[in-house]
């Protein structure tokens, strides 16, 4: 019921959210439609007075209001026969849209005389004129806007009333005039149809996206899963665009794990190590000087065996010790070719003493800044690995070359290779596949790694070799 209620909470709270939104949008977009059709309709109220006011028509209409035959008759009278003689010259303008209404006014007879496009004879005897002359009484055209319109019987419009003008004489109006009303009622359907349209694809939408995440949601729990059982390489998401990320997550969460393990072996080893050092070099000297004592030479091998298994243990704490996490580094100004310069008699006199070769390729590199010792002691462990490869001898190649903006330290071997299922185990340390190896090596090489702030990739074939890759950030 918990996760029923959260799930729903959330879908409510996206709806409102995106609600909201919409009403605001739509809100907007009813504003900018009336604003828009407010434009073009006036340029239609103005087109249509300015078809009304053409030179025939205001002939017609000045020749009907100057006959002295309708002149003769009472005014309403006078009114429908001038209404008759220039209805048909209304009834020929086609006018797109439905909700404008236009006509002539006549000053003389304070009266509408013509209304189209379809006759309306109450606009033209049933209305008091007192109560829309007042609008024709300008000399010049203007749109005007009417709550409460007599033409539109109470609606609001907005018209345009454009002068009927004779020998310099104002005889009358032509005009045009819009519903309001409808146009608001037109837009407000189309806005509220787009809106609800919308909603029901949010409607849609969240559906979609409540699947997606439940599916999410599974994903991620057997990717876990996955992942404490080490099996995160091999998972697959049922959404296939997603497993890409969960490699991502995967070869992050790989990384954290090796530097926990790391930075735990540096705790232990920066607080037990000198504790642990202090004695065994005093059982060494022991063993050393009893050793040598002639009561004791037909034991001489045994007493060499343990002073080697101590000195053995010594290294290990000696590695150890370079794991500390808090271990300070020295970061200067070198450049990777004079450190491996310095030290090439000791990697060739390693080659040498495992019946393999030496070969540098060093390129144009700049300086970088980097603990000399540290990375003394990456390239040396680097290339014993190396070398430890090759039991039947081969080549060691270092090359440093720059590449995309980075300075590239790579060691090479033609030794047996690393197997695929094994990779990723790397650096963890005491993970070793040597008979006599600690697993600290690799581990020391990638706490340096870390430390410089640097990358390291590593390609391997078995059977073939393997190449160790570097790759350090210039100074700026």
């Amino acid at each position: 019921m918990k996760k029923l209620t959260l799930t729903t909470a959330l879908n409510a709270k996206i709806v409102c959210v995106v609600l909201l939104l919409m009403i605001a949008v739509m809100a907007y977009n009813y504003w900018l439609s009336l604003q828009e059709e407010n434009e073009k309709n006036s340029k239609w109220l103005a087109a249509v007075t300015e078809f009304l006011v053409r030179k025939d028509v205001v002939d017609d209409f000045a020749g009907n209001l100057s006959n002295q035959v309708i002149a003769n008759k009472p005014r309403q009278k006078q009114v429908l026969i001038i209404s008759k003689k220039l209805q048909p010259i209304l009834a020929d303008i086609i006018v797109p849209v439905s909700n404008i209404k236009f006509g002539l006014y006549s000053r003389q007879h304070e009266s509408i005389v013509a209304v189209g496009p379809q006759a309306d004879a109450s606009l033209l005897l049933s209305v008091d004129p007192d109560r829309f002359k007042y609008i024709y009484e300008t000399n010049t055209d203007q749109f005007r806007e009417n709550p409460s319109s007599l033409i539109w019987y109470g609606a609001r419009t907005i018209s345009h009333i454009r002068p009927i003008e004779k020998d310099g004489v104002i005889l009358g109006h032509a005009f045009a005039s819009i519903n309001q009303d409808a146009v608001y009622t037109a837009i407000w359907k189309r806005t509220l149809n787009t809106f609800l349209g919308a909603f029901l694809m949010l409607l849609v939408c969240i559906a979609i996206f409540r699947e997606l995440f439940v599916k999410l949601k599974n994903d991620l729990k057997l990717f876990a899963e996955a992942i404490l059982d080490e099996r995160g390489n091999d998972f697959h998401s049922e959404i296939a665009e997603f497993t890409p990320i969960l490699n991502y997550i995967n070869e992050q969460t790989k990384k954290m794990t090796r530097l926990d393990r790391l930075n735990i072996i540096g705790e232990m080893a920066a607080s037990i190590a000198h504790e642990v050092r202090n004695p065994m070099t005093t059982v060494r000297g022991l063993l050393q000087f009893i050793g040598n004592k002639p009561e004791f030479t037909r034991q001489k091998y045994n007493f060499d065996l343990m002073i080697d298994e101590i000195d053995r243990a010594n290294s290990i704490i000696t590695e150890f010790l370079a794991l500390a996490k808090n271990n300070v580094m020295e970061f200067n100004e070198h450049n990777l070719n004079d450190i491996i310069h310095s030290i090439y008699p000791l990697l060739q006199a390693d080659a040498l003493r495992n019946n393999c070769e030496m070969v540098l390729s060093l390129g144009d590199i700049p300086n970088i800044l980097v603990d000399q010792h540290s990375i003394r002691q990456l390239i040396l462990n680097m290339v014993r690995n190396g070398l430890d490869a090759m039991p039947e001898g081969g080549t060691i190649t270092i090359t440093t070359q720059t590449d995309e903006a980075r300075v590239l330290l790579s060691i090479k071997d033609v030794g047996i290779g690393i197997p695929p299922e094994i990779r990723d185990k790397l650096g963890t340390p005491f993970f070793t596949t040597k008979e006599t190896g600690t697993g600290l090596g690799l581990a020391v090489c990638y706490r340096v790694v870390h430390r410089h702030q640097a990358t390291l990739t590593v390609e391997s074939e078995p059977g073939k070799g393997t190449v160790f890759t570097v790759g350090f950030k210039p100074i700026g």
